[in-house]
């Protein structure tokens, strides 16, 4: 009886450990960061925008942007400028804020890439300047117009998941707030 009892209890102790495998964000307990975002001002940028959330969403399981069809903390709208090349971002908090994408920088760059790199900004990561390359989705229009590239690098998606493992949605973006609008 007490042989069939310590079976019992191994089979029972192995089941749980089985149950309790899952994906790492499950293993740890997290649940994904949720980041309603509203694309209601985004004019003809809906579609790059739609592309953009699925790309980050893909890309660091730990944080999820949730399209809503109403007024959200994050923002998008595209807009017109005299000079043609602003697009920009006002944030508000880490996935809080304005995404205000230029008409004229769609006639220049993948408007996917442009979404793509603004949430970034949204997601925490600065410009990185002049010289960075096509790879990084940082690197924005310094890679030129010709890169298309709209996959976050190995490093963009790790520098994102160790923001959020350390903040929550809100809390300040430590570079931001130099008064210079992030390009």
């Amino acid at each position: 009886m007490a042989r069939a009892l310590n079976l019992l209890s191994t089979v029972v102790l192995a089941g749980g450990l089985l149950v309790g495998v899952g994906t790492p964000t499950q293993a740890a307990g997290r649940t994904p960061e949720v980041i309603p975002i509203d694309l209601m001002l985004a004019g003809s940028y809906t579609d790059a925008a739609r592309e953009a959330i699925e790309i980050w969403n893909t890309a660091v399981p730990t944080i999820k942007f949730v399209e809503q069809d109403t007024p959200a903390a994050l923002r998008v709208m595209e807009y017109k400028t005299a000079r043609g090349v602003q697009s920009h971002v006002n944030i508000k908090g880490a996935g809080r804020g304005w995404v205000y994408l230029e008409v004229g920088d769609a006639q220049l760059y993948k408007p996917s890439r442009i979404v793509v790199h603004e949430l970034g900004h949204i997601l925490s990561l600065p410009d990185l300047g002049p010289g960075s390359p096509c790879a990084k989705v940082m690197s924005g229009g310094w890679a030129g117009s010709d890169c298309v590239n709209v996959q976050p690098d190995a490093a963009e998606k790790a520098a994102v998941r160790d923001f959020f493992a350390a903040h929550d949605v809100g809390d300040r973006v430590p570079w931001w707030g130099s008064g210079t609008p992030a390009r």
